[in-house]
């Protein structure tokens, strides 16, 4: 049987896979099982727990922002409409959404015919594009796009700072998982970068 017909593809490792590996090889290996029959302190010593409840107030901000950052989007959406232009043509079938000059370049490198409608296609991006940074200004958007983008990386940051802290009790294994659970929770590939995620991004007018 030829190689080509047994060959099998294999999937990219999740998010929530490294970081089972990552509590695996560090929570693991750094719990210290002779405090486990200590008396519970609150976990105020533990340095996963000091880590956990940092990343658990990072993690309700990004959550936030996210769910505000989708709204606003749609606010947008309902308000100005994505930034198009819809193009009808005799060589074209039907009228076609235009986002960007270069969808528009690409469109036209198969039909240079069209390419005599280049200029109105530009100018009618560019004023739906005003339109749209004119809306976007007003009930700020972009500028909780970027509090979330923040907001993902302080996360982050201060997951793997969790991961690689060491675990003195049970509570400190316990917030290990708990923020493995969370992420692997943000969807099949467990991905937390949700400001790159929560929205689409609006295809910004080339020139």
């Amino acid at each position: 049987m030829a190689d080509s017909e047994i060959s099998t593809t294999l999937s990219r490792p999740s998010r929530r896979d490294i970081l089972s590996a990552a509590l695996l090889t560090v929570g693991g290996a750094s719990f210290d099982s002779s405090s486990a029959a200590a008396p519970r302190d609150g976990g105020t010593t533990d340095a996963a727990i000091i880590a956990w409840k940092a990343w658990r107030t990072a993690h309700r901000r990004t959550l936030a922002l996210c769910r505000k950052q989708q709204r606003l989007e749609s606010e947008l959406a309902r308000m100005i409409g994505f930034p198009q232009v819809v193009l009808a043509a005799a060589q074209l079938p039907s009228p076609m959404r235009i986002g960007s000059l270069w969808q528009f370049d690409e469109l036209a490198a198969d039909l240079p015919s069209l390419c005599s409608q280049r200029e109105e296609v530009a100018a009618a991006l560019r004023a739906h594009q005003q339109r749209w940074d004119e809306a976007d200004g007003t009930i700020g958007y972009s500028v909780t796009r970027e509090e979330e983008a923040a907001a993902c990386t302080d996360e982050e940051r201060l997951i793997v700072r969790l991961f690689a802290a060491d675990t003195s009790s049970l509570r400190g294994l316990s917030a290990k998982l708990d923020v493995l659970i969370a992420v692997g929770a943000e969807g099949a590939e467990g991905d937390i970068s949700r400001g790159r995620s929560c929205g689409a991004s609006v295809r910004m007018l080339r020139a």
